[in-house]
C-alpha cells in the first residue's frame, strides 16, 4: 500500500514538473506559430493559466502573459512565466522565465541544436548571452529580482525570436 501511494505521489510531481517546463523544441514551435490560439491551447492543456494581455499598435506587438503555479495570495509570483509577442495573430517572439534547472537544460542544449554564441553583455542587475541559428535568435538573461517572501534571488529568462527568411 505504501509503495502504491509513494508511486502516485512521484507520478503527480513528475507530471507537475513536466507541465511547467518547456523544452527548446517546444519554445521554437511556439515561436513559429501562425496563430497564437494554438499556443494558448497547448499551454492551458499543460496547466498554464492566462495572466494578462495588451493589444499592440503600429509600433508595439500585442502580448499575452501566462503563469504556471501562481501564488495563492499574490498573483504577481509564479514558478514560471511565458509571454507571447504577437504581430497580427502570428507569434514572432516569446519570453520564458524558467526555473533554474530548466534554464540550464535549455542553455546546455543550444550547441547541439545548431546555435552559436554571438555576444554577451553585463548590465546593472543582469547578465545576458546571445545565440543564433538559421531560424531563431535567443537571449539568455539572468537578473536579480525580489523574491515572494522577501529578499532577492535570480530570475532566468529565455527570449526566443523568429528570423524572417
Amino acid at each position: 500500500m505504501k509503495t502504491k501511494f509513494l508511486t502516485l505521489i512521484l507520478v503527480f510531481f513528475a507530471i507537475s514538473a513536466a507541465s511547467q517546463s518547456l523544452t527548446l523544441t517546444e519554445l521554437q514551435n511556439l515561436c513559429k506559430l501562425a496563430n497564437w490560439q494554438n499556443g494558448n491551447d497547448l499551454l492551458t492543456r499543460k496547466g498554464w493559466e492566462f495572466h494578462g494581455s495588451s493589444k499592440g499598435d503600429y509600433d508595439h506587438y500585442s502580448m499575452i502573459d501566462y503563469a504556471y503555479s501562481k501564488s495563492g495570495w499574490n498573483g504577481d509570483y509564479a514558478s514560471a512565466w511565458l509571454t507571447f509577442y504577437i504581430d497580427g495573430s502570428q507569434v514572432v517572439k516569446l519570453q520564458y522565465q524558467a526555473p533554474k534547472n530548466i534554464y540550464n537544460i535549455i542553455k546546455n542544449s543550444l550547441t547541439a541544436n545548431g546555435y552559436k554564441r554571438i555576444d554577451s553583455e553585463i548590465k546593472d542587475g543582469d547578465i545576458a548571452t546571445y545565440y543564433t541559428n538559421k531560424s531563431f535568435d535567443i537571449k539568455l538573461k539572468t537578473s536579480t529580482v525580489d523574491k515572494e517572501y522577501g529578499g532577492h534571488g535570480a530570475a532566468y529568462v529565455i527570449t526566443i525570436s523568429r528570423k524572417y527568411q
